[in-house]
């Protein structure tokens, strides 16, 4: 009974809903037919769930106004796609019975028109039409429908589609008038699609002979233009039954892409008008990043398609308008083809974005023709650039042909003129280097002289030295520029004494150090064991060829390190005489193949702008080439872009002998004026005793603290002046130190000078680390392994910035007398010589590689054997614990401790002579500063072998 009740109810309410739905007018059907059903119909959601039981079209006429009843009236159609349902009844007034029903206007999926006749309980007639279905008429959806005159029909249809380019057109028509219009349609649009088609391949048929650009983006263009239009109107679903709809939009994508790439080329873009080209660039990009909404946004790919579109033609018009008003004809056809596609576009792509209702019928149609008229109007702009060019070649040729004419008498004339002038610059060159160095010999030997005398001490004898320097310096200028004009001559002669090659390997070293200091660059040194101590060649040349590649090296470096090597070439003895070998190496920018082979030659650089951003005028290396083939050696380079360059070149050295000493020559070990109070905080035994050593010997009282923290301490109960600051310390590192010294201290350690200077001295050599430095607080920047020289320098310039600050400094103590001597040997063995007669026969054979010989501390200058070996033994003590220490902190997960640790033990290494072990600790340092412990977890065995060899080796008795 309840069942019952509800079932009255339900029906009860269907009837009033049928009741309260206002039925649509009808619409007479004449000769003439209905434009669009939907004028005088209705309109409803065809995607939501039916009533319980409904699941289907209604089977009668009668069941017609309750079913509509149930569904929800929709007021437009969603451009972005969606199911709909249509209804509208529809009276024959006319005499005509065959009909057709044509959804027209746009791309439809899928469309299912079900007609009811008036009383007749039968299933309606059901015709099915749409993109994914058959088609009664080619390339149309049109389906063909029986109506009597004068008879009443209810039509009902569903559509669907995940998009509309626009709102969908049902119209009824005549089947002949419908006929006609089909046939009139298929015309054009095979005639269209064919003209496009015939354009594309002639047009790759032009560029296969001329390789013209722009005629075969042309064709392309014209191609895929045909294409996009053929896929719309389903010439691949009607012919092939090929049905992707995912891919109709990606062709109208590309157009803009490929009409770009046209234009830029046709219209001379870059020459007429540089800006446009670059804001056409948006033409290529855009289109390409909005491609993918074909698969992953069909609803919205229409609507980016006519986006991208639009902006497309305004630019390209655009352009065209420029160019022809620039002067270049050809572009007027351009434009006229523009306006021809972009006057049905301004009508039509508006009203695909809803924008506008629809002003005229089949707008694609519409935009085909415009197209195709583009396409062959385009094809007479190639036409009229090819009879331009045609008209101008005769006169372009003898254009060519005279200013040819004319270089070649110029070039000649030039050269003439150039040689001239050549002869002139080199006698020039020689006149002035002799009449400059004649008054510079006076002052250079006055300036000795001065220093000889007993009475000139202290800053004045330093003022002198530094003026003899720069008077050297600047003589080896005019000596080089002297050089190529006798070397250009013919005239240059050598000189032949005994010197001591591993000295001026060391003093040409020295010279260039300060310049890699100053650019944060680590130079280094490897000198085989079984190098000849004394040879006999000329000093002066050899030294100014390595202070020349080192001094490139550094020059070109930005980053990294320079390297010095220095060995006997293989097979390199030849009686009294020793073929060494000097190589130079970077980690700079590299050399291009190119470049290498003129890289010799007089006044030539690696490029033009070489000489605006480093200076010089390319006659180093062309004077270091002549200099080494007249001391018969050869030189050679290797480079790779981005890798760094190797410069090398090999001398025969005859054996030579000690030369005798130069009582003129200044001591070794330089003293300041004044004595310093210096607090070092260093937590490196091996670096707290060669920095402790080489102040000491400048007669200095040197403090030393092991981290932060105690600098702190230190600094307030005593008085200082200048602080040696590590930059990574336990406890509390040296940037921390800084910013408490110049913050006056802590209220628990207060500093009376907040002004101390303070000298950063790291292991970290890079320009990044020295700025990082520097802005703490610190007021200069000293990298390790130290260099005796540059130390000398800095403490020299912190007592000048004392003495100007009105300090009162002591005068520095005595020198010390030297330390004993070790016997020959053993401070050969020391200092990895081979002094005695057994390693002067070792090194009859093949040169040995210094990577096989043992490890040892590198020989430092300003320290003694017994020094090294003090070094030695406290590398030995704290290597291992340093090591341990690095080793737990990975295995712990502690980032920051690991990077401490390798950075102290990568401090100590720097002084071994071989650099595995310091490259190793450099690279885990790197890696635990950037969080990859298991990547450095990995390398451990590798730092564990390399130490566990140092040790050894420096474990030796004769170490």
């Amino acid at each position: 009974m309840a069942v019952l009740c509800s079932l009255v109810l339900l029906c009860l309410a269907s009837a009033a809903r049928a009741q309260a739905l206002p039925q649509p007018p009808v619409l007479p059907l004449t000769v003439q037919g209905i434009h669009h059903l939907g004028d005088g119909g209705q309109l409803f959601y065809a995607d939501d769930v039916p009533p319980a039981g409904e699941t289907t079209t209604p089977p009668t006429t009668a069941a017609l106004p309750a079913w509509l009843a149930s569904l929800r009236p929709a007021k437009d159609i969603n451009l972005f796609g969606g199911a709909y349902w249509l209804y509208a009844q529809v009276r024959n007034d006319s005499g005509e019975q065959h009909w057709v029903i044509d959804p027209n206007d746009t791309l439809i999926d899928q469309v299912a028109i079900h007609v009811y006749e008036p009383d007749e309980p039968g299933i309606p007639l059901t015709l099915l039409s749409g993109y994914q279905q058959q088609h009664d008429y080619l390339l149309h959806y049109g389906k063909n429908v029986l109506l009597e005159p004068g008879v009443t029909y209810q039509v009902l249809i569903r559509f669907s589609s995940p998009y509309y380019a626009r709102a969908p057109l049902f119209a009824v028509t005549p089947q002949q008038t419908y006929r006609q219009l089909v046939g009139r349609e298929n015309f054009l649009m095979v005639a269209s699609l064919g003209a496009l088609l015939a354009l594309g391949l002639f047009n790759f048929f032009i560029f296969s002979i001329t390789l013209e650009k722009a005629s075969f983006y042309y064709a392309l263009y014209v191609l895929t233009y045909g294409v996009a239009w053929a896929m719309t109107f389903h010439v691949f679903a009607d012919l092939f039954d090929w049905h992707m709809l995912e891919l109709h939009y990606v062709p109208f994508f590309l157009l803009p892409v490929l009409s770009t790439l046209f234009y830029t080329h046709f219209l001379r873009l870059r020459e007429y008008s540089p800006r446009l080209a670059r804001i056409s660039k948006i033409n290529l990009i855009l289109p390409l990043l909005l491609l993918p909404s074909c698969f992953f946004a069909l609803h919205y790919a229409h609507a980016l398609a006519t986006i991208a579109i639009t902006i497309w033609m305004v630019l390209a018009l655009t352009c065209g308008i420029v160019v022809w008003r620039r002067g270049y004809q050809p572009a007027r056809f351009f434009v006229f083809a523009f306006i021809s596609l972009i006057l049905p576009g301004f009508i039509i792509l508006p009203a695909n974005l809803g924008l506008i209702p629809a002003v005229v019928s089949n707008a694609q149609l519409w935009t085909l023709l415009g197209g195709t008229l583009d396409g062959l109007l385009l094809a007479f702009a190639l036409a009229d650039q090819i009879r331009v060019l045609r008209n101008n070649l005769e006169q372009r040729v003898q254009e060519r042909t005279q200013a040819l004419t004319l270089s070649n008498e110029a070039l000649l004339v030039a050269k003439e003129h150039a040689e001239v002038v050549s002869r002139h610059r080199i006698d020039f060159l020689s006149a002035m280097s002799h009449d400059i160095r004649t008054p510079l010999a006076g002052v250079i030997g006055m300036l000795k002289f001065a220093l000889r005398d007993q009475s000139v001490r202290g800053r004045t004898q330093e003022y002198l030295r530094i003026g003899l320097h720069n008077g050297v310096s600047l003589l080896t200028i005019l000596n080089d520029i002297l050089d190529f004009s006798k070397i250009d001559a013919g005239k240059l002669t050598l000189e032949t004494v005994d010197f001591d090659l591993l000295a001026l390997i060391g003093d040409a070293a020295g010279i260039v150090q300060g310049q890699a200091d100053a650019k944060s660059l680590l130079l280094r040194r490897e000198l085989a064991l079984d190098l000849p101590r004394y040879v006999r060649a000329d000093p002066t040349r050899l030294r100014q060829i390595l202070i020349n590649l080192l001094g490139n090296a550094i020059k070109f470096t930005a980053n990294g390190e320079v390297l010095l090597e220095v060995r006997r070439c293989r097979g390199g003895q030849r009686g009294q005489t020793h073929d060494i070998e000097f190589v130079i190496s970077d980690t700079g920018a590299g050399i291009d193949a190119d470049t290498l082979p003129r890289l010799f030659q007089k006044f030539e650089q690696a490029d033009h702008s070489t000489t605006r951003r480093y200076g010089g005028t390319g006659l180093g290396l062309a004077i270091c080439k002549e200099l080494v083939e007249l001391m018969q050696g050869t030189i050679g380079v290797e480079s790779r872009v981005g890798i760094g360059s190797r410069f090398h070149f090999s001398l025969p050295l005859a054996e030579g002998s000690a030369p005798p000493p130069d009582a003129r020559q200044a001591p070794r070990h330089a003293h300041h004026a004044c004595r310093l109070r210096i607090l070092c905080a260093e937590d490196v035994r091996t670096n707290q005793i060669i920095i402790g050593t080489l102040l000491e010997g400048m007669g200095h009282d040197v403090t030393i603290v092991e981290n932060g923290v105690e600098a702190l301490g230190a600094l307030a109960g005593a008085s200082y002046d200048c602080v040696l600051m590590d930059g990574r310390m336990p406890l509390m590192d040296g940037e921390q130190a800084t910013h408490l010294i110049r913050a006056g201290g802590s209220a628990e350690l207060p500093i009376a000078d907040a002004r101390i200077p303070i000298i950063a001295l790291t292991a970290n050599a890079s320009e990044h680390d020295r700025q990082r430095y520097l802005e703490a607080g610190m007021d200069d920047f000293l990298s390790k392994p130290v260099d005796e020289a540059l130390l000398f320098q800095k403490i020299d310039a912190v007592i000048d910035l004392l003495l100007a600050r009105g300090h009162a400094l002591p005068p520095a103590r005595p020198a010390p007398p030297s330390e004993p001597a070790l016997e020959d040997d053993a401070l050969a063995r020391q200092f990895g010589l081979s002094g005695t007669e057994d390693g002067a026969a070792a090194s009859d054979g093949l040169a040995l590689d210094p990577l096989t010989l043992p490890v040892h501390i590198l020989p430092l200058a300003g320290l003694s054997p017994q020094h090294l070996q003090r070094i030695a033994q406290a590398f030995l003590d704290e290597a291992p614990r340093r090591f341990d220490l690095a080793r737990h902190a990975v295995r712990d997960g502690n980032a920051s401790a690991a990077a401490a640790a390798f950075h102290a033990l990568k401090g100590s290494a720097g002084y071994l002579s071989h650099p595995t072990l310091h490259s190793l600790c450099h690279q885990l340092e790197t890696l635990a500063s950037e969080g990859q412990l298991d990547e450095a977890e990995e390398r451990l065995p590798q730092v564990q072998a390399a130490l566990d060899a140092a040790r050894r080796d420096l474990s030796r008795p004769d170490a």
